[in-house]
C-alpha cells in the first residue's frame, strides 16, 4: 500500500521509548486503540468539526481504521507485506483475547480500508480535477477516502444510495482524515522506526483461509496425532518462513510467465514447423499451470494470466487446422484429455504436492499427511491415484501403511474423528454414508483447514 500519496508534512515527533518486540510493540497498538483518550485514535477529528449522531459514528470508525491500517502499511514498508500480515493476525488474536469477537470485527475493517484506499490510489489526476470560475481546482486525495467512506459503510445513512447528497459531510470527513493522518504519522513514524520484526516473539497466528503448498503442510503437522510429536509442534516463525517460501514460489512461476510469454510473442508469424512449435509452447503453459496448482495459495489471478497465454497459443493453432475437421477434433479431444488429467492428479492438494519436483512432503509423512485431508479431498486423492498405473503402487503403500498407523494410534489411546470413512474411501469405497465421529480427546479432524 503507498500510503505516501497523503504527502503530509513531518510533523515533530514525540521523543519516548517505544518498544522494540515485535509482540511489545503490537500489544501497544492495541492499548492505544482500545483506550479511551489515547493519540493518535482520540485525535481522530479536525479541530472545530462536528457531525450529527448518525453520522459521527460512520466517521469515527472510518477515520480510526485507516489510522490503524496506516500503522500496518507503515510496517510492511519496512519488514514487508507477509510480517505485517503477521502481525495483523497478533492483533487481531489479541483483540479477540481482549474482547471476544472484536478481532474479527477489526479484521473486517482493516480489509474495508484496505480495498478503499486500493481504490482511491486509481483514480487519476484528471479525474480529481474540475473548473471553478475558470479555475483548475485538484481535489485531494481525502475527499475521496471520506466520500467512499461515506457511501460504503454498512451503517452509514448514506450507503446504498448513489443519489442521496451528502450534505457537506464528506468535506468535513476529508478535513479529519487529512488531520487523523497527520495524528497517526507524528506516533507511528517512531513507533516503527523502533520496532524490529521477529517472528519468533509472536505467540500465536491465523492459518491462511487459502494456504500455500509450504504453509499447508504445517496446517496438516499442528498438533496431529498422526505425526511423530516433535513435527507436531510448529511456531509462528515457522509459519512465516512457510509463507516467504509460499510467496517465492508463487513470484518464481510469474517470472517464468512473463519469460514465456515475451518468447512467443518476440515472432511475428509462424514458423514452418509450426506444429511443433506451439505444441512446446502450449507443454510450458500447461507446467507452468501445473507448478501453480502445486504452489497453492492466493494465485487466482496467475491461473487466469496462464489461461490467457493458453488462449493466444491455441488460437493461430485452431486457425491453421480451421478447414480439417479431424484435426480440429483431435485437438479438442486432446485438450479434454489434458484438462481432465489435470483435474485428476492436481485437483487436490495432497496429490499436487506428492507430484512436485522437490515435494514438501517428506516420504516419511506422505500417509500422515494423506490421512489428514478431509473425506471429500481424500476421495479425490484416490481417484487421482487410482486413474494413473503408475501411481498404483503408492496407492497400496498408502493403505497398507494407513492401517497399521492408525491401528497403532488408536492402541495407544488416539481416536479420530472421520478415521473410519477415510479408511474406507482409502480402501476405495466411495459414495457410502458418512459413519459418526468416534468419541475421543480430538473435536476436530487431525489438520483440518480453519475458516
Amino acid at each position: 500500500m503507498d500510503w505516501r500519496f497523503w504527502k503530509t508534512e513531518k510533523r515533530q515527533e514525540e521523543a519516548r521509548n517505544w518498544p522494540t518486540d515485535t509482540h511489545e510493540s503490537i500489544r501497544q497498538l492495541l492499548s492505544m486503540y482500545q483506550g479511551v483518550g489515547t493519540p493518535p485514535f482520540a485525535n481522530w477529528a479536525a479541530p472545530g468539526i462536528a457531525f450529527t449522531p448518525e453520522v459521527e459514528t460512520t466517521a469515527q470508525n472510518g477515520v480510526k481504521g485507516y489510522q490503524l491500517a496506516l500503522w500496518f502499511w507503515l510496517f510492511a514498508e519496512k519488514h514487508g507485506s507477509i510480517a505485517a500480515r503477521m502481525a495483523r493476525e497478533t492483533f487481531c488474536l489479541l483483540a479477540d483475547a481482549a474482547q471476544p469477537s472484536s478481532g474479527d470485527a477489526i479484521d473486517t475493517l482493516l480489509d474495508e480500508e484496505n480495498r478503499l484506499a486500493h481504490a482511491v490510489e486509481t483514480i487519476s489526476a484528471n479525474q480529481r480535477t474540475f473548473t471553478l470560475e475558470g479555475v483548475s481546482v485538484e481535489l485531494p486525495m481525502e475527499f475521496f477516502l471520506a466520500t467512499g467512506t461515506l457511501r460504503l459503510r454498512p451503517e452509514s445513512p448514506y450507503a446504498g444510495d448513489a443519489g442521496v447528497l451528502l450534505q457537506g459531510n464528506d468535506y468535513k470527513l476529508a478535513d479529519c482524515f487529512r488531520h487523523a493522518t497527520d495524528e497517526a504519522l507524528s506516533v507511528f513514524r517512531p513507533m516503527i522506526q523502533a520496532v524490529e520484526f521477529d517472528a519468533k516473539s509472536l505467540p500465536n497466528w491465523k492459518w491462511s483461509a487459502r494456504p500455500g503448498a509450504a504453509e499447508r503442510h504445517l496446517q496438516r503437522r499442528y498438533s496431529n496425532p498422526l505425526f511423530p510429536l516433535h513435527r507436531q509442534m510448529v511456531t509462528a516463525h515457522d509459519v512465516h518462513e512457510a509463507r516467504l517460501a509460499d510467496n517465492q514460489a508463487l513470484q518464481d512461476i510469474r517470472n517464468e510467465l512473463n519469460e514465456v510469454r515475451r518468447a512467443f510473442f518476440e515472432k511475428p508469424e509462424l514458423p514452418l514447423n509450426w506444429l511443433a512449435y506451439l505444441e512446446s509452447y502450449r507443454d510450458e503453459a500447461d507446467r507452468l499451470e501445473e507448478r501453480r496448482l502445486v504452489a497453492g495459495g492466493q494465485n487466482a489471478a496467475l491461473g487466469e494470466a496462464i489461461a490467457a497465454l493458453r488462449a493466444d497459443i491455441l488460437a493461430p493453432w485452431r486457425a491453421e487446422i480451421q478447414k480439417s475437421r479431424h484435426s480440429l477434433a483431435t485437438l479438442e479431444q486432446d485438450e479434454a484429455r489434458r484438462a481432465e488429467r489435470r483435474a485428476l492428479l492436481y485437483g487436490c492438494d495432497w496429490t499436487a504436492q506428492l507430484l512436485s519436483h522437490g515435494s514438501l512432503i517428506p516420504p516419511e509423512e506422505v500417509v500422515p499427511a494423506l490421512l489428514s485431508e478431509s473425506p471429500p479431498e481424500l476421495e479425490r486423492a484416490v481417484t487421482g491415484l487410482q486413474s494413473e498405473p503408475r501411481l498404483h503402487e503408492t496407492l497400496a503403500h498408502c493403505r497398507a501403511v494407513g492401517h497399521r498407523l492408525v491401528n497403532e494410534l488408536r492402541a495407544a489411546g488416539h481416536s479420530f474423528p472421520d478415521m473410519t470413512d477415510k479408511l474406507r474411501i482409502l480402501d476405495g469405497s466411495f459414495g457410502g454414508p458418512l459413519n459418526r465421529p468416534e468419541n475421543g480427546p480430538l473435536d476436530s479432524a487431525p489438520g483440518q483447514v480453519p475458516a
